[in-house]
């Protein structure tokens, strides 16, 4: 989407294709967001999705039950869910567009004089319709890799058939190989893994999730009055929460008159939250859109983050790090050998990563922190070149990519 926006801010005319939001199989939708491309041409068309299905048979109802990345283990109708997705819709459970998306793209491509197609995933199932379209129409052809493909974590430690990871790495191999350039959203880990499968290693390019300045910079700051830990986005037994959970006891076993609040905007797993309540008061925004979460950042003393579980080789950083920097508040990032995400915090000299290992650094870094701010002494370390991390300079980014395969 901010790609589209910016694409066309700087005098590009992008087309969209994409799910009909009537038939897409999301629980949560920020409508909020579509003003921000009303001007781009847009088409949406029909998809079978299989996890409206699932949530049908789960709840009662097509959406509420619908799984944010993957169908969790947590009951026995469950797990049989997770292995029919595993095993039997490869690479992903919405490959049930392709077809529809294939039959609309093939219409727009022939009335429109396109000469770039850029495929964005997950669901890494759209790259198989981008390798269908540039095999017919020979355009020039941008996958662009929002998070990880074979190595994606939910893969990870769960069964599948050998015939199903073959085929998902051959679906993927054909894909890459396929491609004219290759983007990802991490580099160095995640790129050498990339260039083994790869003929040409060179089509290989990083252009970070970033955030929307023009969105971030009208909106007003406001503190609250107690020091404000924040978190903004998923939180499930997928990540690293037990270490964050430690450091929260050890502040409560040794203090228990801290002006401390934690602000969550999001989605948490109730256990956690009821974790998380026993140690401080806990402030539960819920789901809000876009704009009231970065409102909710800009209004932190302290910036937390969780890397997911078994992500140690791929480290995946999200868009959502990037909008903690522009903040110009501390940040710790729960994670387990987070090259890339270090790399990125090293724009700020108050950021940094932790592990299991790390429960005192971080009890006595919040400590500091919250010593400076009750003393009137809070300062906020916005990098110098976070401007390199706006979206409007990452898709003039892309558009130098693009011009260099077109000519």
């Amino acid at each position: 989407m901010f790609f589209a926006k910016y694409l066309k801010q700087l005098g590009h005319n992008p087309i969209v294709l994409t799910v009909d939001p009537k038939y897409a199989s999301y629980n949560l939708v920020d409508n909020s967001l579509t003003d921000q491309v009303k001007d781009i041409k847009t088409h949406k068309t029909y998809s079978f999705e299989i996890l409206k299905l699932y949530s049908l048979f789960k709840s009662g109802n097509r959406t509420k039950a619908i799984p944010q990345s993957y169908i969790p283990n947590q009951s026995f109708f469950d797990k049989i869910a997770s292995f029919i997705r595993l095993n039997f819709f490869i690479p992903d459970s919405r490959i049930g567009w392709n077809y529809f998306a294939f039959r609309k793209a093939k219409k727009l491509i022939e009335n429109n004089n396109i000469h770039c197609l850029i495929t964005t995933g997950p669901p890494h199932s759209t790259h198989l319709i981008g390798k269908k379209i540039t095999e017919k129409f020979k355009l020039k052809w941008v996958v662009d890799l929002r998070d990880p493909w074979a190595e994606i974590f939910y893969l990870k430690e769960k069964f599948r058939f050998k015939y199903a990871k073959k085929l998902n790495l051959k679906f993927e191999s054909d894909v890459f190989n396929s491609a004219d350039s290759i983007i990802t959203t991490v580099g160095d880990r995640y790129q050498k893994i990339i260039k083994e499968k790869l003929s040409n290693s060179k089509k290989i390019h990083k252009i970070y999730n970033g955030y929307d300045k023009s969105v971030y910079d009208k909106i007003k700051e406001i503190k609250p009055t107690s020091f404000n830990i924040v978190f903004t986005g998923i939180l499930s037994k997928n990540h690293n929460y037990q270490v964050f959970y430690k450091v929260l006891s050890h502040l409560k076993d040794e203090f228990n008159d801290l002006n401390m609040i934690f602000t969550f905007a999001g989605k948490i797993d109730k256990e956690i939250k009821k974790l998380y309540s026993e140690k401080i008061d806990f402030i539960d925004r819920g789901y809000v859109i876009h704009e009231t979460a970065i409102e909710i950042i800009k209004s932190s003393h302290l910036l937390i983050n969780f890397n997911y579980l078994h992500t140690e080789k791929t480290d995946m950083v999200s868009g959502k790090l990037i909008e903690y920097l522009a903040s110009g508040s501390p940040i710790i990032n729960f994670s387990n050998s987070a090259e890339e995400s270090n790399s990125l915090l090293k724009n700020s000299t108050k950021s940094f990563n932790a592990d299991s290992n790390d429960i005192i650094k971080v009890v006595n870094f919040i400590k500091k922190e919250y010593e400076g701010w009750s003393d009137g002494n809070y300062e906020k370390d916005i990098p110098k070149n976070i401007e390199s991390f706006s979206r409007k300079k990452l898709t003039n980014d892309l558009v130098e990519l693009i011009k260099n395969l077109v000519v």
